[in-house]
């Protein structure tokens, strides 16, 4: 899942309506935190500084604004909702109603990126009156109009409620094609299909994601839109990982990753994940495992700035109803951290026992020349049900012990302790079975205490005994 921020409305109604030196430094500065966001954000603060001097207003609002993308795009979600909220107050004592819009749409990203969906949606909501009280069509009402329902089909991709997603990205093509400028309506249908195809990769529509993505792909003429390459590229990924071209799908989020600027940690998180399936796909398992930690390490700062951003939340001016709600909140946030502590740690124990499980069957591997062995995995792979009657037979002893170690064990845990007696490795469990490599893994963790398996004992060995 991508979580894509579109923000074309304010880069393209400055070029619009630039009417001074500063004032096209501001844009142009706006333009660069999307390729080189440090060096930006050190010139919006010089910027902001000399606008107040002069009392440049739409010039100090589009310095703020370029913060706000900054600080959206280091996470820092805290900051974001602050500089925010000062754009809105700005932007409301300047009379600008396309930068009280623009600043409704920054603290929805606030309120969505911490969780609280509600809050959000009702920032799109306010923002959505604003520019209906502006009764003009002009050039610049059009293109913030355009940036409202993409924040909108933002929200009901957050909800997975990819029908009124792609209802939203239609409103907002029909809106931007009545832009007069060829050039400007060029721009949004390239940003436009890369919208498109990942709603409909969503939506398992394969061959229209992969022809959007493509088509936008076809469309890039030095628009500078870094977040636009990641996105296609990660479609396209994800249309080879559809078609179990594994390679090709490492290969296009490979490109991803080495697209540099601003990518939002939604965004970083969705592509660890669809590394991590693709490498598991090829049995590529340590370079699988270097994602898992990328992926984990990320996961846990994500986990500390929706803490301090949360927290700082905690702190606005509450009725005692709501400061109950909030104290439920912190109390909340608490339990995920701890949650997250132990998902981590899980992964570990999960990690080193299946090292210590490789090392073990290399060791004493199963005799694959036996006449039983090869007609169970034969049956196996054939997915015969006449598997575990058969293994049985084999093994007639085998279930009775199970059961008087633990009465309780179900059909499904024996079936799984039987593959584990024939030494069958994780990969080729999933395989088989047609489920995730992290799902046989999770079995065995689970089988392992159901069995009181002790820590130091392998699984392999532990059955081979039994």
């Amino acid at each position: 899942m991508l979580f894509f921020l579109l923000r074309t409305a304010l880069l393209f109604s400055q070029d619009t309506i630039a009417q001074n030196d500063l004032l096209d430094v501001a844009n142009e500065n706006y333009r660069l935190v999307f390729t080189q966001p440090e060096e930006a954000f050190q010139r919006a603060a010089i910027i902001r500084q000399q606008a107040q001097e002069e009392n440049n207003q739409e010039a100090e609002l589009c310095a703020i604004s370029t913060q706000c993308v900054y600080y959206e795009s280091k996470n820092n979600f805290e900051e974001l909702m602050l500089t925010a909220k000062l754009l809105f107050q700005k932007a409301q004592a300047y009379q600008n109603p396309v930068y009280q819009t623009s600043a409704k749409i920054d603290i929805f990203n606030a309120y969505a990126f911490n969780g609280l969906y509600d809050k959000a949606f009702e920032q799109l909501k306010q923002a959505e009156k604003i520019i209906k009280k502006i009764e003009d069509e002009e050039l610049i009402t059009i293109l913030t109009r355009v940036n409202l329902f993409v924040a909108f089909s933002n929200y009901y991709f957050l909800q997975k409620d990819y029908e009124n997603q792609l209802k939203y990205l239609k409103l907002n093509a029909h809106e931007y094609e009545k832009l007069p400028d060829e050039k400007y309506k060029e721009r949004f249908r390239y940003i436009d299909y890369s919208n498109r195809s990942r709603v409909f990769i969503d939506l398992k529509e394969i061959d229209s994601a992969e022809y959007y993505a493509k088509l936008s792909l076809s469309k890039e003429s030095g628009y500078q839109r870094n977040d636009i390459q990641f996105s296609n590229y990660v479609v396209i990924g994800r249309v080879s990982t559809a078609k179990a071209d594994f390679k090709h799908a490492v290969s296009y989020f490979k490109e991803a990753e080495k697209v540099k600027g601003y990518k939002n940690h939604l965004n970083l998180l969705a592509l660890y994940d669809n590394i991590i399936e693709a490498y598991a796909a090829l049995d590529e398992h340590d370079k699988a495992k270097s994602y898992e930690a990328r992926r984990d390490s990320l996961k846990l700062d994500i986990s500390e700035n929706k803490n301090k951003s949360l927290l700082n939340l905690l702190n606005e001016k509450q009725t005692d109803t709501t400061k109950q709600y909030l104290y439920l909140l912190a109390f909340f946030i608490v339990l995920m951290a701890v949650f997250m502590f132990f998902f981590i740690r899980k992964n570990r124990i999960l990690i080193r026992q299946e090292r210590i499980s490789k090392e073990y069957l290399k060791e004493n591997p199963e005799n694959k020349s036996g006449e039983d062995y090869s007609r169970l995995l034969e049956m196996l792979k054939n997915n015969d049900p006449a598997f575990m009657p058969y293994f049985m037979e084999v093994f007639p002893d085998f279930t009775p012990k199970l059961i008087k170690t633990n009465p309780n064990l179900n059909q499904s845990d024996i079936e799984f302790c039987a593959l584990l007696k024939l030494k069958i490795p994780t990969s080729d469990i999933a395989r088989y079975k047609f489920i995730t490599i992290k799902s046989v893994q999770n079995k065995k963790y689970l089988i392992r205490k159901k069995l009181d398996i002790p820590k130091g004992v392998d699984i392999y060995n532990w059955f081979s005994l039994l």
